[in-house]
């Protein structure tokens, strides 16, 4: 299994949204990482009023065995179970417009031409249009095209 890149969140949300919606949530972003030698899938769930420690361990529950069956967590990977917290992941067009006038950071997978090849974009969001998320930041309006965002994450 190659250890982060696309098809595999794909793969992972594929297989784990089926067994978060019935239950009212939402898998809100999918990381792969390494920490002290461990690879770890954390999943970043929420609905709506809030998700509990007893929410993250019940999902935990709930999946860890189908991600293991299904090849996504090996014998030395651990799945994690989290809350986006105050810097919520924005990974889908309803993330960016659901907090429109909030704060947020916003990385590019590659430079946008137009605005001087700047990658890195943290201000006020507006709204998305045509395929763009309008920013606000020090009074100018920037269009960031969705397809270009590699990471993006509310600021407080």
């Amino acid at each position: 299994m190659h250890f982060m890149g696309q098809a595999n969140l794909e793969r992972i949300r594929f297989l784990v949204d089926p067994v978060l919606s019935p239950l009212g949530f939402e898998l809100v972003d999918a990381r792969f990482l390494t920490e002290h030698g461990r690879r770890i899938l954390r999943l970043f769930v929420d609905k709506e009023g809030g998700v509990s420690v007893g929410d993250c361990e019940r999902i935990s529950r709930e999946l860890e065995t189908m991600l293991e069956v299904e090849g996504v967590l090996g014998e030395r990977s651990v799945l994690e179970v989290s809350s986006p917290g105050l810097d919520r992941p924005l990974t889908k067009p309803e993330h960016f417009q659901k907090y429109a006038g909030k704060m947020a950071a916003v990385t590019t997978a590659q430079p946008v031409v137009e605005y001087g090849d700047r990658r890195n974009y943290k201000g006020l969001i507006r709204s998305v249009e045509d395929g763009k998320v309008v920013m606000e930041i020090d009074r100018q309006e920037f269009r960031v095209p969705l397809a270009l965002i590699e990471r993006a994450h509310l600021v407080f």
